[in-house]
């Protein structure tokens, strides 16, 4: 990157070096090119770190002579290997826009698909360059269901950005009838770069029918124009529409259409725009004292987390970067409540809330991503990159000190889902299922174990793990009365207990667990309360 910072100025004048006396238009530039295509093939360095980047600056002016300098510096270029770098800076660059096509493109895009390497790049760059056959390709893509999903989800952002008169039909068409989740997604999200009055009616008239993940994406489309917002709140007026599949950040995007009608719509069909604190407080108590009601799944969690917080928060190795990552987090429970229910407590300059009004009478919303003289990209939910033109901007961006996760989401969520999504990200999970004298209990996922009477003699309370891989682990325990740890019988230590005041985590005992299924026993002497749990921030003890 330092080296990067260097070469630039060699690209662009405006990056700080001018020519020390008057040359031809373009001859600084097109020898460096010409340099870069000769150590381009014996140069690692160059090939994969520096012509890529040049390729996206070149682009990045927003000048057609630039653009045609990259398509020569491309033709040049006879190494397979340099090529593929070259193309893809120039995709990177062009994506999310469509520009005339350069001169010489018609000459070079026969040659590249000679090599099947560079096919899928092609086919990128003709969409970027408008080439008709491209709306061919796309259409037949995004329909054939042979073709691996990826590939097909690639064509439908093409028909998103091409816009052909034929794209609403067949977006609607694979939003109502596509069997691959992914896919439909997709065609949901593409319905937005289109102005037709049949999408909101569509969308809106199979809304029963949508599963709750297309849900989430539909609001999102409507909430992008405002005749769609309109037809949006007023199916939510009707009871069409639950008000829980619409969040406070979309809103907030509808109200930046600065229309009275539709504000006063917002109040009738949704409601105020912002929780109080003082209600955010009350939902976290309220939600806190629900988790003891019942017991949690990890595997459910799970798939609550990936239509909630997976949209945005990158974990287990998974998942878009949009928020922040929560691997590193403590997520223990008052961690959960606090930033799921009122993300707006604590929130880094990073992640604030941009909103774009466009001249075409649409509004997008999300975290900056990228910024330069000419684009603004920000990044939507589900990592989903939108690179806005500054030209196309109707007015400044606008920044607000809010986080892109909607506050209160624990209003769209059962207090079961809540239950289990907690259970699904929590490091560190209490036993919740465990058998005390024989009988088998479940509790919530705080892990407070209610001993009932043993009329003074003791309780023997039990819980199975299965350790996936060799572990070596703390086992941490709370407890009202005194108790006696054993592992696979055989004693581990014992401690006193602390009466009234017990918590998690008062005693701790160093264990080393080998793979396969092993049995915890605490023996306490009589009644009380007991907490447990092994250090687990991973969350390898799924069980």
């Amino acid at each position: 990157q330092l080296v990067w910072f260097a070469y630039e100025k060699s690209i662009v004048a405006s990056g700080g070096r001018q020519p020390p006396e008057p040359q031809p238009k373009d001859a600084p530039v097109a020898d460096e090119l010409n340099w870069l295509a000769e150590q381009s093939p014996k140069n690692e360095f160059v090939r994969d770190q520096i012509v890529p980047k040049v390729m996206r600056r070149l682009v990045a002016t927003g000048k057609a002579e630039d653009l045609k300098l990259c398509i020569e510096f491309v033709a040049k270029l006879k190494d397979a290997n340099s090529r593929e770098k070259a193309l893809d800076g120039l995709v990177i660059a062009l994506a999310g826009q469509t520009v005339n096509a350069p001169e010489g493109w018609a000459t070079l895009e026969p040659e590249l698909r000679k090599d099947p390497k560079l096919v899928a790049l092609a086919n990128k760059l003709a969409v970027s360059f408008r080439d008709p056959a491209a709306i061919k390709r796309a259409v037949d893509a995004a329909t054939n269901e042979v073709f691996v999903d990826e590939i097909r989800i690639e064509a439908i952002r093409q028909i998103g950005l091409l816009k052909p008169t034929e794209g609403v039909k067949v977006l609607l068409d694979l939003v109502s009838r596509e069997k691959i989740a992914a896919v439909r997604v997709e065609a949901v999200r593409a319905l937005a770069s289109f102005d037709d009055p049949k999408i909101p009616v569509a969308l809106l008239t199979t809304w029963k029918d949508l599963p709750k993940e297309l849900r989430s994406e539909a609001v999102n489309t409507l909430a992008t124009r405002k005749e769609w917002a309109r037809a949006l709140l007023t199916a939510m007026d009707a009871k069409k529409v639950d008000r829980t599949a619409v969040t406070d950040n979309t809103i907030l995007r509808i109200q930046a259409f600065n229309d009275a009608e539709i504000n006063k719509l917002i109040e009738k069909a949704w409601g105020r725009t912002r929780p109080t604190p003082k209600e955010l407080n009350d939902l976290i108590d309220k939600t806190r004292a629900s988790l003891h009601d019942a017991p949690a799944s990890f595997s459910r969690g799970k798939l609550v987390f990936e239509n909630t917080c997976g949209k945005c928060h990158k974990f287990d190795g998974k998942g878009p970067d949009v928020g922040p990552a929560l691997d590193g987090a403590g997520r223990d429970i008052e961690y959960i409540l606090a930033n799921v229910i009122d993300p707006n407590r604590v929130i880094g300059a990073p992640y604030f809330l941009r909103i774009a009004r466009l001249q075409d009478g649409t509004v997008q919303q999300g975290v900056l991503a990228e910024e330069d003289d000419k684009f603004i990209t920000l990044k939507l939910e589900n990592g989903v990159v939108k690179k806005i033109a500054k030209a196309d901007l109707e007015g400044p961006v606008q920044t607000v000190e809010k986080s892109l996760m909607p506050e209160g989401l624990g209003y769209n969520m059962t207090p079961q889902d809540f239950r289990d999504m907690v259970r699904y990200v929590m490091a560190n999970p209490f036993l919740t299922e465990v058998a005390i004298n024989g009988e088998k209990k479940s509790f919530g996922v705080p892990g407070r174990i209610a001993v009932p009477d043993t009329k003074g003699g003791p309780a023997v309370i039990e819980a199975e793990i299965v350790v996936p891989d060799d572990f070596k682990t703390a086992l941490m325990l709370g407890s009202s009365a005194d108790f006696e740890v054993r592992l696979d019988g055989k004693p581990l230590g014992t401690a006193k207990g602390t009466g009234s005041k017990v918590q998690p985590d008062q005693s701790s005992f160093e264990v080393v667990l080998s793979k396969g299924k092993h049995t915890i026993a605490i023996v306490t002497k009589g009644n009380g309360v007991v907490f447990a749990r092994l250090a687990d921030p991973d969350r390898k003890l799924q069980k």
